[in-house]
């Protein structure tokens, strides 16, 4: 019986003090093996029974030892050796242990562009592998030169080199070829496969080819009853990466996901959450048969669903602010999450942490919950926490640079003051402090006239502001629509879910909210702006 066996049929690993001997002599000569031993060697290691964990005694000496030899003697070794030895350490399960993979990366960046299509597809997977660092730009840009040439599968190997290292895709070029991929073969696409595709198309947020986008999920939408609840999520979750409305898909992804989604091996917490982020992005009712919103409510609620809680504890928080945007709230779960202990476990000390889903949740509780009895965010946390969550207001004498989206709102509230006469007439404060951006206000009496905005003097910042009312002032609330609070639905832009929650919660606090959309205000002159403006503040 040859070693390895031996330690197989009696679970005896290489920590056991018997190999102390022998561990000791091959560190006195490791240096001496050849290319081909060391290789032998590696993957002798990897048929012996596995230690606890990579520190465990002698393990911890072999494979650190000819970590450093493979690293010294890689400079002498051939593209397709080094893969032989990275696939060693990949079955040793040190993949993202030991220093090889990342040199071995970092050896070939500059030679990126002479590597052949497999060489580079077996590039992405080591850093699928080691996920400590971001794909280098000089791989994107070879595997431009032969994205178009691989098989679906093959690219779900590069997409995964991408996603699980977080970086984005720059090239349209590469994306483009994905697309045509899973158009072309979406009949015979595997699961696993088409997910890994839609995961990293969603990270990059292909923006310029959102119509491609559309195209690819009105073919996958026939393709639905195949797949599994998994990829049928990530196929719901893909509009939201180009904020581009496709309601089919949509609606055949949650009807699946719902008639399963009591089964937890099928349907997890965090998938729970992620179809509502869809969803209520969207505004979405797909009328699911059971109704996928009192469904995902339940399964919040259930007691089986605790240790995925505790597991995942910031999946519950975003789930139920992304309710909140649908005016479906829970006593008992906001309790539990805006408790102190909770916030602290879950989001660690500090204001800079804090998550906006709470700190949403609790400004909402103040706007549509009054009979709301249980925890709150500290005041400290909430007022430190609301510098961190929100953006200063823009200001045409601010020292950084004007954002796109700056010099929208500066161009809307130079409108505005020709409208009202006077910029002593407008309040551009956080009024709802869990919405980054700031918005402008104006009071009119009950001539007409516009008048100073009064009654807010007695907040500080991170309230949310109500307005003074004594019964003759009439107030309004003009809300700017960037491109990132619009979604595309056909060929128009409507406001995504949470500025829908917005006008909500504005009309039940008293104000008269006012949508000016990027997409109608920018094009137009300064005249066609003033009577715009004009026109929605009804003067």
């Amino acid at each position: 019986m040859s070693t390895q066996k031996f330690c197989f049929s009696n679970n005896i690993t290489l920590s056991d003090s018997r190999f102390d001997n022998l561990v000791d002599g091959l560190m006195d000569n490791c240096e001496k093996l050849s290319d081909d031993e060391l290789i032998n060697l590696l993957y002798s290691i990897s048929d012996f029974p596995s230690c606890e964990t990579y520190h465990s005694h002698n393990f911890h000496d072999i494979w650190s030892c000819l970590d450093d030899i493979c690293c010294w003697k890689m400079t002498d070794w051939s593209v397709d050796t080094c893969f032989i030895v990275a696939n060693a350490w990949y079955k040793l399960n040190l993949g993202r242990i030991c220093d090889f993979i990342f040199v071995l990366i970092d050896r070939f960046v500059k030679k990126a562009d002479r590597l052949s299509k497999g060489q580079l597809v077996n590039m992405f997977f080591y850093f699928n592998l080691c996920r400590k660092r971001a794909v280098d730009f000089e791989y994107e840009f070879a595997l431009e030169k032969f994205v178009k040439y691989m098989s679906a599968d093959e690219m779900a190997i590069v997409a995964m080199g991408y996603f699980k290292t977080k970086t984005k895709i720059k090239l349209l070029p590469i994306m483009e070829a994905m697309i045509q991929e899973v158009i072309i073969n979406s009949k015979s696409i595997h699961e696993i496969s088409l997910t890994a595709i839609l995961k990293v198309l969603r990270l990059s947020k292909p923006i310029k080819l959102s119509n491609e986008v559309s195209h690819m999920l009105d073919v996958l939408q026939h393709e639905i009853h195949r797949l599994s609840e998994l990829c049928c999520l990530h196929i719901a979750l893909m509009g939201t990466g180009v904020q581009t409305y496709h309601e089919t898909s949509l609606q055949k992804a949650s009807q699946k996901i719902a008639s399963n989604i009591t089964d937890k091996e099928k349907i997890r917490l965090k998938d729970i959450e992620r179809i509502l982020n869809a969803l209520t992005m969207f505004n979405c009712d797909p009328k699911t048969n059971p109704d996928i919103y009192e469904s995902a409510f339940i399964e919040l609620h259930k007691q089986n669903r605790i240790e995925e809680r505790i597991k995942y504890p910031r999946c519950l928080p975003c789930a139920l602010n992304y309710f909140s945007l649908r005016n479906i709230y829970s006593y008992e779960l906001m309790d539990r999450i805006l408790d102190s202990e909770f916030i602290e476990e879950s989001y660690g000390k500090g204001a800079k942490m804090l998550g906006r889903e709470l700190f949403s949740l609790d400004c909402s509780i103040e706007i549509e919950c009054p009979g709301y009895k249980g925890n709150r965010l500290p005041l400290n946390l909430k007022y430190k926490g609301a510098k961190w969550l929100t953006d200063f207001a823009p200001a045409h004498d601010q020292w950084k640079k004007k954002t796109a989206a700056d010099k929208l709102f500066l161009d809307t509230a130079d409108t505005v003051k020709q409208v009202v006469g006077d910029d002593s007439f407008m309040f551009i404060q956080h009024i709802l402090p869990h919405f980054a951006k700031a918005d402008i206000i104006l009071c009119r009496d009950r001539t007409g006239q516009f008048v100073k905005p009064i009654g807010f003097e007695n907040y500080v910042f991170g309230d949310v502001m109500f307005p003074f009312n004594n019964g003759h002032l009439k107030w309004f609330a003009i809300v700017v629509l960037t491109w990132n609070n619009t979604m595309k639905c056909g060929n128009a832009y409507m406001p995504l879910g949470n500025m829908l929650m917005k006008k909500r919660q504005l009309e039940k606090m008293g104000y008269n909210p006012v949508f000016v959309f990027w997409n109608e205000f920018l094009d137009l002159s300064s005249e066609m702006r003033y009577k715009y403006v004009k026109s929605r503040i009804g003067k």
